[in-house]
C-alpha cells in the first residue's frame, strides 16, 4: 500500500504487488497499463479535528458563550437554525416556516414566536426553555426582540417589558417621559440594546440592564458593545472622512479609526482593547492595527466578550472563524467552519457537516459515524441484512444535501433510500430489478458535471457502466452507456469525486493483488488510463470515497481494517502522481465488526 503507517514515527518501506498487465479499454480508447512501483510509508497517528463543512448558503446567525448559531437551508420553504457547539460535538437544530412569526437569536439562546405574539425561549446549550407570560393588562403581547436570556414583549400601552424564566415581566423604564421605546437587541450578557425615539422623532440607542430593566446609557448608535466600550460607524462628512467610533463606557472619551472602505456595511466588534472592523482590527491603546482575514461578512461579539465570531475568508479559506486572544492580549484566529460546496455533502448523511460511514453488523442493523465529531457512532435502523448491497450514492434526484443510499436485494431489486437530513432515511422507492448482474456498484459523485449524481457498475463480464442522474424520485437514474471493458480485475470500486486535479471526478479501483488505481473522470462520465497509487491496500476490507473528510477543501479516502476494527484517514491532495497523504487513523467506528461497510 502507498501509504501504511507503523508504529514508529520512521518511514518504512514496503515492498509493492506489480500488477498484471491486462489491456482494459474505457469508452473507444485502449489504456495503457502502468508498472507499480515501490510506495513509501510514513507512520502517523492524529485525531480529525472538530472543523466541519457548511453547505453552500449558510450564513451566520448568532454568537454565545457556548456555541454559535447559523441559518442553514431554505428546504421546501423551512429554513434551520443550527446550533454549533464550540468545542464540536452534537448541534441541534430547530426548523421553522420563515413567513410568519420571528426567530432570532441572543447568545446561546434561540427565540421564537410563532405568529408575532407572545415567544418562548430555548438555550441550546443547556436545553432548557421557558415560554412567556402574560403581561399585565394585556392578553396578547407583541414580540419585541430579545437580549441575554429575555424575551421582550410590547403591551396594548405601547410599553415594552422584559420576561424572564425565574422572574415576573418587568417594564422597561428609564428614558425621558415621551420617549418611545422601540426593539430589543443582544449586547452582553448583563445587557442589551433598545432602540428608542424622542419627542422631535430622532432616534437613540439605550443599553438596558436586564437585572434591574433599566436604561442606564444612552447613545447616537450601537453596533458593538463590550463591557468597558460601545461602538459604531458615522458616514464621512465635509470635514470627516468615515470613520469607527469607540466610546470608552466609563469615561465617555471617543476613539476614532479612519475607515478606507467604501462598503455599505461594515461589521463592528469588540475584543479586549481591540476593535475588529471589516477585514481590519486595531488595538484601541497603542493605534497598531492588523489585517485578519481577506473578507468578513458578519462580526459577531460573544455575549461575554472572550471571543469575535466572523464569517468570512482568511488565508483562502471561507467560512465561520473564532477570533480569541492569546496571552499576550493578541488577536488569534481559529476556524471554526468551512464553507464547502454541494459536493462536500455526498456521504453525509444527517447532515451535520462530517461525512458520514456507514456499516452494516451482523444483525442488520445500520450504523453511521464520522470522524472528528466528538460522537461515538449511531444506529440508523434494522433489517438491512436484506440486501446484499448498500451504497452512498450522494444526492443522485436532487432533493436536499444529504447522502441518499440505494440498496439491492436477493432478488436484483435495486432500492433508493432518501435520506431525512436526521440521520435516518424515509421509505424506501424501488429503481428497477436486473440489478444482480453487477458486482460492484460505486456512486455518489457528479461524474459528469449536470449537478446530479450517477452511478457506475461492473457487471459479471467485467464490462463498465454509466448510470446518469436524472433528478427524478422514481427513476433516479438515466439509461444506462457502456464506457468500459476488462473491470473484473477489480475487487474495489470507490467514486472518489476529484483527487487527482483533473477536470472531472474520479473512480479508484483495488485488483487482487492489492495494488490501488486512480481512473481521473474527464468530466463526461468516461476517464482516463489508469495510474498507479500503491500496493499493500489487500489489507482494507472496505475502501470508500467519502468526500471531504477533513475538511480542507478536497476529496478524501476512507480505509477499513477488518482485523483491528479501525478507520484510516488517507487526505486528497490535488495531485495524481501523489492523490492521498500518509494515513491517520481516525475515531469512526472504532472497535466495531461490519459485514457491510459505504
Amino acid at each position: 500500500m502507498q501509504y501504511r503507517s507503523t508504529a514508529t514515527d520512521r518511514p518504512a518501506r514496503l515492498a509493492a504487488a506489480v500488477a498484471a498487465v491486462l489491456a482494459l479499454t474505457v469508452g473507444a480508447g485502449a489504456l495503457a497499463v502502468p508498472t507499480a512501483s515501490a510506495a513509501t510509508t510514513t507512520a502517523g497517528s492524529a485525531e480529525v479535528g472538530p472543523v466541519r463543512s457548511l453547505t453552500p448558503g449558510t450564513t451566520l446567525r448568532g454568537a454565545g458563550t457556548q456555541g454559535f448559531f447559523v441559518r442553514v437551508g431554505p428546504y421546501d420553504d423551512f429554513e434551520t437554525l443550527r446550533w454549533i457547539p464550540y468545542a464540536g460535538g452534537s448541534h441541534r437544530d430547530f426548523t421553522y416556516w420563515p413567513y410568519g412569526g420571528n426567530t432570532e437569536t441572543s447568545g446561546d439562546a434561540l427565540i421564537h414566536s410563532t405568529d408575532g405574539y407572545n415567544g418562548s425561549v430555548r438555550n441550546m446549550a443547556t436545553g432548557e426553555s421557558f415560554d412567556s407570560e402574560q403581561l399585565p393588562g394585556s392578553l396578547d403581547a407583541l414580540f419585541s426582540g430579545s437580549a441575554g436570556s429575555a424575551i421582550a414583549l410590547r403591551d396594548a400601552r405601547d410599553r415594552v417589558w422584559l420576561d424572564t424564566k425565574d422572574a415576573a415581566p418587568r417594564q422597561i423604564t428609564g428614558l425621558p417621559e415621551g420617549d418611545r421605546y422601540g426593539v430589543v437587541r443582544p449586547a452582553t450578557s448583563a445587557h442589551g440594546l433598545l432602540t428608542y425615539w424622542n419627542d422631535a422623532g430622532k432616534a437613540g440607542v439605550g443599553l438596558v440592564d436586564l437585572a434591574t430593566a433599566t436604561v442606564t446609557e444612552t447613545y447616537p448608535d450601537v453596533a458593538a458593545v463590550s463591557a468597558a466600550r460601545v461602538a459604531w460607524t458615522e458616514p464621512a462628512t465635509a470635514t470627516t472622512p468615515r470613520r469607527v467610533v469607540v466610546r470608552d463606557r466609563a469615561t465617555k472619551a471617543d476613539t476614532f479609526v479612519p475607515v478606507a472602505s467604501t462598503a455599505a456595511s461594515l461589521p463592528l466588534g469588540l475584543l479586549g482593547d481591540w476593535v475588529l472592523y471589516g477585514t481590519s482590527a486595531r488595538h484601541l491603546k497603542t493605534g497598531e492595527t492588523i489585517t485578519l482575514f481577506q473578507r468578513a461578512d458578519t462580526v459577531l461579539t460573544a455575549p461575554d466578550g472572550t471571543a469575535v465570531v466572523v464569517q468570512g475568508s482568511r488565508a483562502g479559506t471561507t467560512g465561520v472563524h473564532r477570533v480569541t486572544l492569546d496571552r499576550l492580549g493578541r488577536p488569534v484566529v481559529a476556524l471554526l467552519a468551512r464553507s464547502a460546496s454541494a459536493a462536500a455533502f455526498v456521504h453525509d448523511v444527517d447532515a451535520d457537516g462530517y461525512p458520514d460511514l456507514l456499516g452494516r453488523d451482523a444483525s442488520g442493523t445500520l450504523w453511521r459515524d464520522s470522524a472528528g465529531d466528538g460522537r461515538g457512532r449511531k444506529a440508523v435502523s434494522g433489517g438491512w441484512g436484506a440486501y446484499n448491497k448498500i451504497e452512498a450514492v450522494g444526492d443522485p434526484i436532487g432533493a436536499g444535501l444529504f447522502a441518499d443510499v440505494v440498496t439491492r436485494d436477493a432478488a436484483g431489486v435495486l432500492w433508493l433510500h432518501k435520506a431525512d437530513g436526521k440521520g435516518g432515511f424515509h421509505p424506501r422507492t424501488k429503481v428497477g430489478g436486473g440489478w444482480q448482474t453487477y458486482t460492484k456498484l460505486a456512486g455518489g459523485k457528479d461524474l459528469n458535471e449536470d449537478n446530479g449524481d450517477d452511478l457506475v457498475a461492473v457487471d459479471t463480464a467485467g464490462r463498465l457502466f454509466f448510470y446518469g442522474s436524472s433528478g427524478l424520485v422514481d427513476a433516479p437514474y438515466k439509461p444506462r452507456k457502456q464506457i468500459g471493458t476488462g473491470w473484473g480485475i477489480y475487487n474495489q470500486l470507490t467514486a472518489v469525486g476529484n483527487v487527482g486535479g483533473a477536470s472531472g471526478a474520479d473512480l479508484v479501483a483495488r485488483d487482487a493483488s492489492g495494488m490501488l488505481w486512480l481512473y481521473l473522470g474527464k468530466g463526461d462520465g468516461t476517464f482516463t488510463a489508469r495510474k498507479p497509487i500503491g500496493g499493500g491496500w489487500q489489507v482494507y476490507g472496505q475502501i470508500t470515497g467519502a468526500g471531504d473528510v477533513d475538511h480542507d477543501g478536497r476529496n478524501d479516502l476512507l480505509a477499513h481494517d477488518p482485523v483491528t476494527k479501525r478507520v484510516y484517514l488517507y487526505s486528497g491532495t490535488g495531485d495524481w502522481r501523489r492523490p492521498f497523504r500518509t494515513r491517520v487513523l481516525t475515531d469512526v467506528h472504532a472497535g466495531a465488526a461490519y459485514n457491510h461497510l459505504a
